[in-house]
């Protein structure tokens, strides 16, 4: 979730415009997606960092209603240096997002009731991780709600030139249902579809993202044997095998990463 450190207005607007009618409309909003690696041997100290300061700003920005919630996610699957990110934090925007500079930080610093500057903060974010990169997500559809300890399978899809409406069309008309029934049958805890927003092009090695979540880990690799009798419950008029045919001519799923959601912020 590779991108620029920076969102800058008319670059987004200008991106916004290159998705379809339809996959702008109804959407509930967007959200930023920061990728960090913590520095050797830091563990520790930037879970203190997280305590002490950014769950206490990320409520600070929750309550001013800039933003509708806040995750932070470790990574399960990939580990170690050959890990891209080893956590992502996650802003939920209610409109156009922005970056988080020293103003609005600042506002949050004081709604939060801290006692540390903009510079603190980032000088103390930056003694335990590296930002390696941000990225915008307009979320499409969503479906349950995730909680503190689930498991995030987030699925990375290459949508050919041509193919990403259909794409978002045919997830919503056939995932989304199924999702629902997972939820509804405790077997999952969420579902979302997201566009990618910027930085957009298509030799980007991912345009979309679907999220699975589930409530453990075993359910996240478990097997699911009634998958066929629920798919034929939500959709009776379609047949399995050449349904997920016509997935994969729209989309390759590039990428599967797993993360666990450590902490979360919404609004009290």
């Amino acid at each position: 979730m590779k991108i620029t450190r920076t969102l800058v207005g008319a670059a987004l607007a200008v991106a916004f415009t290159s998705l379809s009618a339809t996959a702008q409309q109804a959407s509930p909003g967007f959200h930023t997606v920061a990728c960090f690696k913590l520095k050797p041997d830091s563990a520790a100290e930037f879970r203190k960092f997280v305590t002490d300061d950014a769950h206490k700003v990320a409520q600070g920005r929750a309550a001013s209603g800039e933003i509708t919630a806040w995750y932070l996610l470790r990574s399960v699957f990939p580990q170690g240096e050959a890990a891209g990110c080893d956590y992502l934090v996650v802003a939920i925007f209610p409109k156009m997002p922005h970056e988080l500079g020293p103003e609005h930080l600042e506002a949050a610093i004081k709604k939060a009731g801290l006692s540390i500057t903009p510079e603190d903060y980032v000088k103390r974010r930056n003694s335990v991780t590296r930002l390696i990169s941000t990225a915008v997500y307009q979320n499409q559809a969503s479906v349950g709600s995730p909680k503190k300890g689930d498991y995030f399978r987030v699925n990375y899809m290459k949508v050919a030139d041509g193919n990403f409406a259909d794409w978002i069309a045919y997830e919503k008309k056939v995932w989304q249902p199924v999702a629902e029934e997972l939820v509804k049958d405790g077997k999952a805890d969420g579902w979302s579809l997201n566009a990618r927003v910027m930085p957009a092009g298509s030799d980007l090695p991912w345009q979309g993202v679907t999220v699975d979540v589930y409530p453990s880990m075993d359910a996240a690799f478990a097997d699911d044997p009634q998958f066929a009798d629920r798919f034929r419950k939500v959709h009776p008029d379609m047949e399995l095998g050449t349904t997920f045919e016509r997935f994969e001519k729209l989309r390759t799923q590039g990428l599967i990463e797993l993360y666990v959601l450590e902490d979360m912020v919404t609004p009290q």
